[in-house]
């Protein structure tokens, strides 16, 4: 609703400049003038340009002629729902001025002549597009060289045009391009969207620019401690070569163990679940056993187990990672999975029950002593539904 009510109000306020510039030039000149944003100076027609607050978003409705504004709203149509949509639609409003505003005081801090145009606010919003959306592929019509409809990817259109900005206002700064305008709102969307992520004031998806990093220094803490676990396992293995007699049963649970993390490794979860399913089979009753691996290879596992509806063995799992790791940051997190598991796959809904209360005695945050409780009023619930019944 915002972002077309934007568009409608640029395209209104262009067509009446329009119309009022073919009765009354002068007139429409003043207004411009009145409108833009810039520096105390004079201008070309017999005018003094003097700044004033509400250029700062005045400035942000007018446009310098047909394709000025047909650009601007094609990207404003094309970006603007989707960050609407995350943003609501009274934060976006709220957004959209903020970045005409910032934009408009780089522009006026880098450049002293006067500027119009929605381009800066649009930037802005562009900007935390590439933020909210980094691996969208965009349609786009190409006209160069090759002629036809190509998906490009988001992160390379936008990023493409703030490299042109940037080249422009360092080599070419007097274009009469608001460049500097343009890099303004692109870092106010970028940092703006990027802060909201960080601090959890706006929810984190997985396709995000904050997740993507978050998952990508995961996976590189992962493979440093997969790469870690295998030269572990690896001088085991080569001192249990070197003793006279080696015990089978011990050097084929080192090998089990050296397979599951390079399954884990190799991105193959659910192998990596079925062979470590296999290993507490065989080596289980033996409670002097090896059976847990690093924190992330057991987590990984239990979670590869938990997904796929293997509860039981998942608790199990999650079990033997809390009882190796106490103080696991997502050892609470984790008791919640387990109590679900003993109520629902193991019909053991006063031990689940014992297990939440004992979490909620325990100091937990606000979401996660709300996430336990939620689960323990559940399955109390459940358990009453079923004696009535």
């Amino acid at each position: 609703m915002v972002t077309h009510a934007l568009i409608a109000l640029n395209v209104g306020v262009f067509v009446a400049m329009a119309l009022l510039g073919s009765s009354n030039p002068d007139l429409t000149e003043q207004i411009q003038s009145w409108g833009a944003v810039g520096r105390d100076f004079p201008i070309p027609g017999g005018y003094l340009h003097q700044f004033g607050l509400w250029q700062l978003l005045t400035s942000a409705f007018l446009h310098g002629g047909f394709m000025h504004l047909f650009g601007n709203m094609i990207f404003l149509l094309v970006f603007g729902p989707s960050v609407e949509d995350r943003f609501g639609s009274i934060g976006f409003a709220l957004f959209y001025i903020a970045g005409a505003v910032m934009s408009a005081l780089v522009h006026m801090a880098a450049d002293p002549m006067p500027a119009i145009g929605a381009s800066g606010a649009v930037a802005a919003v562009s900007g935390a597009f590439l933020i909210l959306f980094p691996r969208t592929r965009i349609r786009c019509f190409v006209f160069f060289i090759v002629i036809g409809a190509f998906m490009i990817p988001s992160w390379w259109l936008i990023g493409l045009y703030i490299v042109l900005d940037l080249v422009s206002h360092m080599f070419k700064p007097e274009n009469g391009i608001a460049n500097a305008a343009h890099l303004g709102g692109y870092g106010f969307g970028m940092g703006l969207a990027f802060m909201l992520l960080a601090t959890g004031l706006l929810k984190r998806e997985t396709y995000d620019m904050f997740s993507i990093l978050k998952q990508r220094q995961r996976r590189k803490a992962f493979a440093s401690a997969h790469k870690m676990h295998e030269q572990g396992m690896e001088r085991v293995l080569r001192d249990a070569k070197s003793m006279p007699e080696p015990d089978p049963k011990t050097q084929r649970l080192a090998e089990e163990r050296a397979e599951i993390g390079r399954l884990l490794g190799s991105g193959k979860h659910d192998e990596a679940a079925d062979l470590y399913v296999k290993m507490i089979d065989e080596f289980g009753h033996d409670e002097h056993a090896p059976l847990t691996l690093h924190r992330d290879g057991q987590y990984q596992v239990a979670n590869a187990l938990y997904q796929r509806g293997d509860r039981v063995e998942a608790a199990d799992a999650f079990e033997r990672l809390v009882s190796s790791y106490p103080a696991d940051p997502e050892r609470h997190i984790i008791g919640v999975l387990i109590a679900r598991t003993r109520a629902e796959e193991q019909g053991d809904v006063p031990g689940a029950i014992a297990m939440l209360e004992e979490l909620l005695d325990q100091s937990l945050d606000d979401d996660t002593k709300a996430l336990v409780g939620e689960e323990l009023d559940r399955i109390r619930s459940d358990r009453s539904q079923g004696e009535g019944a």
